[in-house]
């Protein structure tokens, strides 16, 4: 997370001239940097492992925390807690971590870890690390998070996220995807596309390498950001173009073809 915090502070220096878009980067650091500066620490593991043979979604909730999910060759899900805090003292910091409170929940197919809480108090920070292992008949992902980095791994299915602060990274995995990051690149890696898939930042880069055999649609937009985008093209696409300072442009193959939508507010686009 510690790169994002210095790509806000960036972005307050260049946004100088935005009053509404500065105010919001300051207060996004105001309420989440992690200053341990001469505080002392606290920290505390735990570890839940669910039978799952029955579960076909997972949701998570979180405030502060990086959120990490790979599939497994199992039939259980683990779930893998890390919470961290630090204060002015050591009795402090570890009373933050014992009051702390967060919830699994089994309902129906559905999974729910709600790792959220209210703001601590000031001079105190507490985040919480999410470890996940999930079997592959868990087929329906949503996260929503306000600050931390995201890493999903070999997950297939529909993965739905939405984050304030950090980067959004999927690798190896099939499905449809609808990621929304207010600040932070978004990154997919080997991946195959499946139906209509949506990708938004404010600001933030995009960086796709993807199989786009069984995608109906691609939208891409940036607010500020770069778009690079490489496709396996052994199916037809129709790409509509709009890059800061550029005229529209169309680049198309074959029939039948994916509607793809790449746009930039301010950034370069690559796409090949």
């Amino acid at each position: 997370m510690k790169k994002f915090i210095c790509l806000l502070l960036v972005i307050m220096v260049l946004s100088s001239g935005c009053s509404s878009l500065h105010k919001d980067v300051s207060d996004i650091i105001t309420q989440t940097l992690i200053n341990t500066a001469g505080q002392e620490k606290a920290e505390k593991k735990e570890s839940h492992t669910l039978a799952a043979t029955d579960k076909k979604a997972f949701n998570i909730i979180s405030s502060v925390g990086d959120i990490s999910i790979a599939s497994h060759q199992s039939d259980d899900t683990i779930i893998n807690i890390n919470m961290r805090s630090s204060a002015g003292t050591r009795e402090k910091a570890e009373e933050v971590i014992e009051n702390y409170t967060y919830t699994i929940k089994e309902e129906n197919n559905t999974i729910e870890v709600d790792t959220s809480f209210e703001k601590p108090l000031s001079g105190v920070n507490l985040s919480v690390d999410l470890e996940i292992y999930i079997p592959s008949t868990i087929n329906d992902v949503k996260i929503s998070t306000n600050v931390g980095d995201i890493h999903l791994s070999g997950i297939n299915g529909n993965i739905d996220v939405k984050s304030s602060v950090g980067e959004a990274l999927i690798d190896k995995s099939e499905g449809s995807y609808n990621l929304q990051v207010d600040v932070g690149d978004i990154r997919l890696v080997d991946c195959l596309l499946i139906g209509n898939s949506n990708f938004q930042t404010s600001t933030g880069n995009m960086e796709f390498s993807l199989d786009i055999t069984k995608s109906d649609s691609i939208t891409a937009e940036t607010g500020v950001g770069d778009i690079e985008m490489a496709i396996k093209a052994d199916k037809g696409y129709h790409a509509v173009i709009n890059e800061f300072m550029e005229d529209e442009r169309i680049e198309k193959k074959d029939e039948p073809n994916t509607q793809i939508s790449l746009t930039t507010g301010v950034g370069k686009i690559s796409f090949k």
